[in-house]
């Protein structure tokens, strides 16, 4: 819970900036950006979290890593205030909070559907577009396949989950069948 408090809290500050200014769209692919490589390179995090390597040697590793990418000044200023404050190890979750923050001003929902057979792209457009009439957002879904589902259909979109597949209608006639033979 900490976690996300914290990169709650840098994830606005960065987004605020960016909105002030017109850029908290490119600022948020910049951190994606930034946390791509850093992830990718699991050495180079942990060098720069790791409370061993002095705040200079720390700022050279950031400074390469700047060097590579070539982002914004701010976002620039941003991930080595990141360094300085010790809280680089935060840089997943501050750009998870910080795409909610863009997909919220945006009118952005975000979800992801599961089948038991992959989804062609048409079809996930057409599903796309129904829960852009229902939500009034523009919807955004990621695919996923999950055999033991047997069929239908689950769409999860935050705390919002319906669920139509053949395993959730199974499992409730089971249910009303056991209530009926107790």
């Amino acid at each position: 819970m900490r976690r996300l408090v914290i990169a709650l809290k840098y994830a606005k500050g960065l987004f605020l900036v960016g909105k002030e200014i017109g850029k908290f769209r490119e600022y948020g692919e910049e951190l994606e950006k930034v946390k791509e490589l850093l992830t990718s390179m699991p050495e180079v995090l942990s060098a720069l979290q790791n409370p061993i390597y002095p705040p200079d040697l720390k700022m050279e590793i950031i400074n390469e890593v700047l060097k590579v990418l070539k982002v914004d000044p701010e976002v620039e200023r941003f991930l080595r205030m990141l360094v300085e404050r010790r809280r680089i190890q935060y840089i997943e979750d501050i750009v998870k909070m910080y795409r909610e923050l863009v997909d919220e001003e945006l009118n952005i929902a975000r979800g992801e559907v599961i089948t038991a057979f992959p989804l062609s792209e048409e079809e996930k457009k057409e599903l796309e577009n129904v829960l852009k009439e229902y939500l009034k957002k523009e919807v955004i879904l990621d695919s996923k396949v999950d055999e033991s589902i047997i069929g239908g259909v689950k769409i999860k979109i935050g705390d919002l989950v319906f669920d139509g597949t053949i395993k959730t209608q199974l499992e409730k006639f089971k249910e009303i069948i056991k209530g009926e033979v107790l």
